[in-house]
């Protein structure tokens, strides 16, 4: 089932979004609404939603600042507003859908369409693991990469950054995929990865050197040196066997 959230300033809104959805889609779980940005971001943070419904006007933080203070994030956005000037802002930000108040069920049923058939893609996305390559998809098209290749992988907002050299550490290269790391790590954590920060996804197979420090940094056979957060260096060292 999935897990929604709303976020509008208006009362109104938030319940007659919240009856349209319960008709439409009676497999949706409701898990939280919220008039007030600052109790979402908790609230969004806690419940780890798949999809959250978000208006754009709102008092001391609008929409698109909200999602700022949550990068980077893993749940799909779908823009409730009654402002159509903001529509590019929110393409950018990669929102799964653009909604203009008063929303008609219509166009709340086919963004409800569209949120299912990515979720049907994504799932159908590990088979590729059975070769022992990853499809990573980008505005281009979609590489087939063999997953010793993968040195690492960075998130940047709602995209992942694919660092890749060959076995040998020769032709260092990267790929943008137009997916979240969250993503990625669902798929490659099976293999030999492990996430070493919020922003950061290594191969265990690809690691030159650890140097120690609060958290400590690893130094890929790339060249690049990682971070790994406090909250992930027992994990790690674990991981290991140290």
């Amino acid at each position: 089932m999935l897990k929604v959230i709303l976020i509008d300033d208006e009362r109104m809104s938030l319940e007659v979004l919240a009856i349209k959805l319960r008709s439409l889609a009676p497999h949706t779980d409701i898990v939280a609404t919220y008039q007030s940005p600052e109790e979402a971001i908790i609230g969004i943070r806690q419940l780890k939603p798949d999809v959250v419904f978000l208006d754009i006007e709102m008092p001391q933080i609008d929409g698109f600042t909200l999602l700022r203070h949550l990068e980077p994030y893993s749940f799909e956005v779908i823009f409730t507003t009654a402002y159509h000037q903001y529509a590019i802002e929110a393409l950018r930000l990669s929102a799964l859908d653009f909604l203009l108040k008063p929303i008609r069920e219509i166009e709340l049923s086919a963004a409800l369409q569209r949120l299912e058939k990515k979720r049907q893609n994504q799932q159908n996305t590990p088979s590729v693991l059975q070769f022992n390559k990853i499809a990573i998809p980008s505005l281009k098209g979609i590489t087939f990469v063999p997953i010793e290749e993968i040195v690492w992988l960075e998130s940047d907002s709602n995209y992942t950054v694919f660092h890749l050299a060959h076995p040998n550490g020769t032709q260092i290269r990267k790929i943008v995929a137009s997916r979240t790391l969250k993503e990625f790590e669902n798929i490659l954590t099976p293999a030999q990865f492990l996430r070493v920060h919020r922003s950061a996804l290594i191969n265990l197979l690809r690691i030159k050197e650890y140097t120690r420090g609060e958290g400590g940094t690893v130094l890929m056979d790339d060249g690049s040196e990682v971070e790994i957060a406090r909250s992930e260096k027992k994990g790690f060292l674990e991981r290991l066997g140290l």
